[in-house]
């Protein structure tokens, strides 16, 4: 059997992992001269995001024999609304992970996992080896192929500015802004490599770049940032949704599959979870569609959040964040494996109404 595989991200080294579990050596082409993305910065993997799972790591771990070992545990959230600040503290809340060419990325540990040699600075042509190889997955991190086949299906698309700060942090603390003046219905969030230096990245939904450096200045003023600003880079996600996942004999993985969620943004979890599917899928044969189906709901579930957000100003965000930090919410968020996505239709309606707001303000 004969398997290609086009780029050497998280998805596209998960699949060839995995395809070699099965006994299958695939043929790896990576763009770029090593892997990991061309700067470094930190993802997280919120618990919240993924329920039913209980916990991503220990899922992927126990599943497909994949270990990746954490940046470390989140287990603290301190939450900035335009006039309301709250913190909330758990052992289940998630953890960090490095991206990047770092040794101790995500990309790096799957990397050194990997038996079969990659074929770097090869720009493959997907028409051709769709021709000579009996598979071919594509994980290019994009979706310029999907979408020319007729695949894909535009969500969202983001523009980030992702800075790497100098100053005093918590490893644990993940710290994140909202506020419109700034990151219209996006974020901002602080996300430590360790206790001096950390990324700072915010995220607008629907600018151009251009418009991108107006509301970064905004942040920068409103919020009074005074960090060491070492690097800067501007960044584009693009959230969609992937049908089918595979046409004829070509698998679309990680972010070519639609594995950046609409909400968030965050898409480490399922390009893994994808590229362990598709090669589930070419091993035994299993239905590679249905494989695919939970987190396919889950970005369905996603993107009704993202449409909610949307509808909210600065004073439904500080609800929100009061509604999230009372006590009893907070546990069940947070101490629980509520599937908060599922029902998060309950808490933005909450939010965007103060009529039923009012119930509430007992809680906190």
């Amino acid at each position: 059997m004969k398997v290609a595989i086009i780029g050497a991200g998280s998805s596209g080294l998960t699949a060839a992992i995995r395809l070699e579990a099965y006994g299958i050596k695939p043929d790896i082409f990576e763009r770029k001269s090593r892997v990991g993305d061309v700067f470094n910065h930190v993802a997280g993997l919120l618990n919240i995001i993924y329920r039913p799972i209980k916990d991503p790591l220990d899922y992927i771990k126990n599943n497909f024999d994949i270990n990746i070992v954490p940046l470390n545990v989140i287990n603290k959230v301190v939450m900035h609304g335009p006039t309301v600040t709250r913190t909330i503290n758990s052992r289940r809340i998630g953890y960090y992970v490095i991206k990047g060419q770092d040794v101790a990325s995500a990309e790096n540990q799957l990397y050194e996992k990997l038996k079969t040699n990659i074929n770097f600075n090869v720009h493959a042509d997907y028409k051709k080896l769709k021709s000579e190889y009996d598979y071919v997955l594509i994980a290019t991190g994009n979706q310029q192929i999907p979408k020319e086949v007729g695949c894909w299906q535009n969500f969202v698309e983001t523009r980030l500015k992702i800075a790497e700060v100098i100053g005093k942090f918590d490893p644990t603390s993940l710290i994140m802004w909202l506020n419109t003046a700034y990151c219209k219905s996006g974020y901002v969030y602080l996300a430590p490599f360790d206790d001096k230096r950390a990324v700072l990245v915010l995220i607008v939904p629907y600018v151009t770049r251009e418009e991108v450096a107006k509301y970064w200045n905004n942040f920068l003023r409103i919020e009074k940032i005074n960090m060491d600003i070492v690097n800067i880079y501007d960044y584009e996600h693009i959230s969609g949704n992937c049908f089918p996942h595979r046409f004829e004999n070509l698998y679309f993985i990680g972010n070519a599959g639609g594995a950046i969620e609409p909400f968030l943004g965050f898409g480490q979890f399922a390009s893994i979870m994808s590229g362990a599917l598709a090669a589930k899928s070419i091993a035994t044969g299993s239905d590679f569609e249905k494989e695919m189906l939970q987190l396919s709901n889950q970005n369905i579930n996603m993107l009704e959040l993202r449409k909610a957000i949307d509808t909210m100003d600065n004073d439904k965000y500080d609800r929100l964040i009061k509604i999230l930090s009372a006590p009893l919410i907070k546990q069940l968020v947070y101490d629980t494996n509520f599937n908060v996505i599922k029902h998060s239709s309950i808490f933005t309606k909450y939010a965007a109404n103060e009529i039923f707001y009012k119930p509430f303000k007992k809680l906190e």
